[in-house]
């Protein structure tokens, strides 16, 4: 236990203790790197910052059953990523609902089906950047969560292997072979969308 009683626990058991400025530095402290996560997890910026918010709410409300088992990041960053799952699975299911405003066989003047003015279309090569990028997400999205997650602690966040199993709750083994099989993954799944 007391290799994990690093800053980070000790602010936040000072915190439960009820120091609430300690609160407050956790936050300045960690912020950035919640919202990062979020935002390459979830893809935008409003749901990366409701994300960020809700999960710093959840470690305010966790404060009182705080123990230290494990260092203070990793178990922040559990929390950010099932923040992030929960988030995608409040999508998909409002994805499932069709707005009461929108008309059937998407007519012309639905609400939902504007177009854009081509004045407004950026250069095209900003474009297929853009078509890219998509394809990389979608590609990246599709991936099983576990693999999602390996793929975004360990090459956008650069973790290693080591502290990303921590946080995965697996063995740094089992990272790199979530890794690998992630690789294989993008490669095929990136051939499929750029062959179509």
């Amino acid at each position: 236990m007391a290799d994990y009683l690093d800053q980070d626990a000790q602010l936040m058991l000072r915190f439960k203790n009820g120091e609430e400025t300690c609160f407050v530095e956790l936050v300045k402290l960690h912020k950035q790197r919640v919202f990062a996560f979020a935002f390459r997890f979830l893809g935008n910026t409003a749901d990366a910052e409701d994300a960020a918010q809700e999960v710093f709410i959840k470690v305010y409300n966790a404060a009182g059953k705080y123990s230290v088992k494990a260092k203070f990041t990793t178990w922040l960053f559990t929390i950010t990523r099932n923040t992030c799952l929960n988030f995608l699975d409040k999508q998909a299911r409002r994805s499932k609902f069709v707005s009461l405003d929108e008309k059937p066989g998407g007519q012309e003047d639905s609400p939902g089906l504007q177009v854009a003015d081509a004045r407004d279309l950026p250069p095209v090569e900003l474009i297929l950047k853009n078509e890219q990028a998509a394809a990389v997400k979608q590609a990246l999205d599709s991936l099983p969560e576990t693999q999602k997650t390996a793929v975004l602690l360990c090459r956008y966040d650069d973790l290693s292997y080591e502290a990303a199993a921590e946080v995965m709750n697996c063995s740094a083994k089992a990272v790199k072979s979530l890794l690998h099989r992630a690789k294989l993954g993008l490669k095929e799944k990136l051939e499929n969308l750029l062959k179509s």
